[in-house]
């Protein structure tokens, strides 16, 4: 199992994605990539990494088109930027929070793009992180 945040889960989890039918008929529409921001990551997640990490997921119409990991996030121009500390997605991959309610809550933080346009796809978000749960965290 891959360890999160990381390239090997980041391609996993697109794996996951592009496996999903039911992700593919919940996102249908839905054709912009999302910059997914990781902050405060521990030490001993990354001994020798960053502290601050993205996850660029090129999604379009219910598939996974790439994705990459990005050591500057500032230096990617995404539509979609969704930005919360290490522990926060940590919760929400273990099955701790809803998408939308913590984006609703500020607990995840749209920094960039349309919140009603996210508000269309419930169904994609909600199936995006059970795929992300089914990856695991390590």
């Amino acid at each position: 199992m891959a360890r999160f945040p990381s390239m090997e889960w980041a391609e996993e989890f697109c794996r996951q994605v592009n496996g999903s039918e039911e992700y593919r008929r919940a996102a249908k529409g839905w054709v912009w990539p999302i910059l997914f921001i990781v902050e405060e990551i521990p030490e001993d997640v990354l001994p020798e990494g960053p502290r601050r990490l993205g996850l660029y997921v090129d999604l379009e119409d219910g598939a996974c088109r790439g994705v990459s990991l990005v050591e500057d996030p500032d230096s990617v121009d995404a539509p979609f930027v969704i930005s919360a500390p290490y522990k926060e997605w940590v919760e929400l991959i273990r099955g701790g929070l809803d998408p939308i309610k913590a984006l609703v809550t500020r607990r995840l933080r749209l920094v960039k793009g349309s919140f009603s346009t996210v508000l269309r796809y419930p169904k994609a978000a909600i199936e995006l992180v059970r795929l992300a749960q089914e990856v695991g965290l390590e």
